[in-house]
């Protein structure tokens, strides 16, 4: 079973851990606290032998800070992301996300490995509307 995309900070996984309810946690960064706590979040569910698939039906920036967490911990199993929603999804950052044989490989460059792209964002802005309690 795996759960949490909906849960926030390390105390929002906390009962979920004490109480062996899962043997995978799915925190989504830009729920759950940013990548600090996501990574707070792997170390405790380390200690319950708990592994981490970070929920990520988001862009490629969220996919990128999701996957440096990914790669600093000991308990990753999988990484979720959209890899193909939009035609202009690397178009918003200076780098395409690079994939080879279905992984996602980090590249060298300082932060996150990209800049954003601001004037393509702008043609970009999403739905910003709320419906029975989500966001879209």
């Amino acid at each position: 079973m795996c759960v949490g995309e909906r849960h926030y900070t390390r105390h929002g996984i906390r009962p979920i851990l004490e109480n062996h309810i899962s043997d995978i946690i799915m925190p989504d960064i830009t729920r759950c606290g940013g990548p600090s706590e996501m990574k707070r979040m792997a170390t405790m569910a380390e200690a319950y032998n708990v592994m981490i698939a970070p929920h990520n039906p988001n862009g490629p920036l969220s996919t990128l800070a999701s996957s440096h967490v990914c790669a600093a911990i000991p308990n990753f199993f999988k990484q979720e992301f959209i890899f193909n929603d939009v035609p202009w999804r690397d178009t918003i950052i200076s780098h395409p996300l690079d994939i080879q044989n279905g992984q996602l490989v980090l590249s060298k460059r300082p932060g996150l490995g990209v800049d954003l792209i601001e004037e393509e964002m702008d043609k970009h802005p999403g739905l910003r509307e709320h419906r029975d309690g989500f966001y879209i």
